[in-house]
């Protein structure tokens, strides 16, 4: 097999490198973000080598940043080993480790993130100017994509569970967290047992209640997906793991802090092809009746093979 490089960079795109190395044949290597145990813990079991690169910046972060640590992200990226062939998961963490390796000669290829179906993503599409293709979760993105695009099917993880519905609504919005949310939803008016994973907002605050569970990350997030009654999150990577893995109905909450992640419409289009019901950041919301009404009229989303094992596939035939 050809020696593979997969750069793991942070949060759901960490997920997205986990997912191809569990229908890999062999462990492969991996990059992540500098000091990103989270990332660490969820691929270690997947890697033969890891290297970390820094961070440029994390989406509420400005470009400020990026330039500050600009130096030791190339110095990082520049040491890094020689491959055949380079997956970067996206994010701008992603970018100079794999220009890098397509300066060395490797064969490079992205994944376009599965809420871009209007506007493309800012890393991915730097990155599509070098590599020799782009993964795509939906047909609908090939335009975004035309002479690149490599259709694949939604990219996610191995489904761990059993579906199963123990009665509780999860709310998940990733490492960030997502606290106007998170305090209107605890004070829905029906007593329905509620579990919180809050990231970055402290968790406590919302422990006075008998019917929340709260609590800031748990590895084993997955479990709690399998078992819900009702998933809502952002517009991340959460809602189409929910939709496809374990076909769980789903309301994504636009978060407009993510100045520098999907778009409105893309959210709002990412949210049709789930079959996921759609609602804007809690700052639009007239009253608390809109969180309501989605949570009591919600529909089953729509199903899907899972398409990581065609991503494998491919890469297995460009060794």
């Amino acid at each position: 097999m050809a020696r593979i490089l997969i750069i793991a960079s942070g949060g759901g795109h960490t997920g997205f490198a986990r997912a191809i190395a569990q229908y890999m044949p062999e462990k492969v290597d991996f990059v992540i973000p500098r000091s990103d145990l989270y990332s660490k813990q969820m691929i270690s079991q997947y890697a033969n080598k890891i290297y970390e690169v820094p961070k440029g910046r994390e989406p509420n972060e400005s470009n400020l940043v990026l330039i500050k640590r600009l130096f030791s992200i190339i110095w990082e990226s520049i040491k890094i080993n020689k491959y055949d062939i380079i997956v970067a998961t996206g994010s701008n963490h992603s970018i100079f480790p794999s220009f890098f390796q397509f300066l060395k000669g490797g064969k490079v290829y992205g994944i376009e993130s599965q809420d871009r179906l209007v506007t493309r993503g800012k890393a991915i599409s730097i990155i599509s100017n070098y590599a020799k293709g782009i993964f795509l979760h939906w047909k609908e993105q090939k335009r975004l994509y035309e002479n690149k695009g490599i259709v694949v099917g939604p990219i996610v993880e191995k489904p761990k569970y059993e579906a199963k519905d123990e009665g509780y609504i999860l709310v998940t919005t990733g490492s960030m967290g997502f606290k106007r949310l998170f305090d209107r939803i605890v004070k829905y008016r029906n007593k329905t047992k509620i579990v919180l994973q809050t990231g970055k907002v402290n968790h406590r605050v919302y422990q006075n209640n008998d019917n929340i569970i709260a609590f800031d990350f748990d590895p084993n997030l997955e479990k709690w997906i399998a078992n819900a009654s009702l998933v809502i999150t952002h517009q991340g990577k959460t809602a189409m793991e929910s939709v496809v893995m374990y076909k769980k109905p789903t309301i994504i909450v636009y978060n407009r802090d993510w100045i520098s992640a999907t778009s409105l419409e893309d959210a709002k289009e990412y949210a049709r092809i789930l079959g996921a019901t759609f609602l804007d950041d809690p700052i639009t919301w007239k009253d608390d009746n809109t969180l309501w009404d989605a949570i009591e009229n919600i529909k089953e989303p729509n199903s899907f093979n899972i398409g990581t094992p065609n991503l494998v596939k491919y890469l297995l035939s460009e060794s």
